[in-house]
């Protein structure tokens, strides 16, 4: 799949300009297009990636400033997502955590099992706090529950798709929870040709932009109320 088909990555960033000339650098050629979604930024990133811009032809600084509730991390992936032009997408946030070299491998998993769609799992993973590793676990059994669907790591930020599932994909969350959405949508509409792929998290750059608390209680609540949209037959907006 590596050898036959083109691939873009997908990455939101917010005041990301610390370390983002480093990251883009360090990128691995075989990703033929990089699209960068600064949302909201107040740094100099949206600068620094124009200057980007002029030194590597494949990478292109978009601008998505829409946000809920202050919030605009599923906006940027939209737009970046929707600029893409590859066979293969792949997202993944611009702190340096997830393994984006790793896609060669994650490539040849997916057409082992048939898969159009990968989730990169980061659990089991015992250099992640405790604390973090409850939270995901709480909500795995809530999609469990709610949804008989068995996921490993439900707020992974790294997914590896083929462009031509998009439509089904069926995104509308602007905020941290089109995280939870794209992996349930992926799941009910694409059916076996979902699943996850394990990864191995790396150290973050830069500082979190999520309140954990917050953030997770927001992802139990949504998670539950898209359930209860879903049973009264009404589905999410295309």
């Amino acid at each position: 799949m590596i050898n036959e088909s083109t691939i873009s990555l997908v990455m939101p960033c917010r005041n990301e300009a610390k370390h983002l000339a480093e990251m883009v650098a360090d990128i691995p050629d075989f990703y033929d297009e990089i699209n960068c979604v600064s949302n909201k930024s107040s740094d100099d990133t949206v600068e620094l990636g124009r200057e980007l811009e002029q030194r590597y032809p494949r990478f292109t600084m978009l601008i998505d400033d829409r946000a809920a509730s202050g919030i605009g991390y599923g906006y940027a992936h939209m737009t970046g997502i929707e600029h893409s032009k590859s066979d293969i997408v792949v997202c993944a946030d611009s702190d340096c955590t997830y393994p984006v070299e790793d896609v060669p491998d994650i490539l040849q998993t997916m057409e082992k099992r048939g898969l159009r769609f990968a989730s990169c799992t980061r659990y089991p993973d015992s250099a992640i706090p405790f604390t973090l590793q409850m939270g995901v676990k709480v909500l795995n059994f809530e999609m469990f529950l709610l949804y008989g669907v068995t996921i490993h790591d439900s707020l992974s930020g790294m997914w590896v798709f083929e462009r031509k599932v998009v439509p089904s994909l069926h995104l509308t969350e602007g905020d941290w929870n089109l995280s939870p959405q794209i992996k349930l949508n992926a799941h009910k509409y694409l059916g076996r040709c979902f699943g996850e792929v394990k990864i191995t998290q790396k150290t973050r750059q830069g500082e979190t932009k999520q309140s954990y608390l917050k953030t997770g209680l927001g992802h139990l609540m949504w998670i539950a109320k898209n359930r209860f949209v879903q049973r009264k037959g009404i589905q999410p907006a295309d």
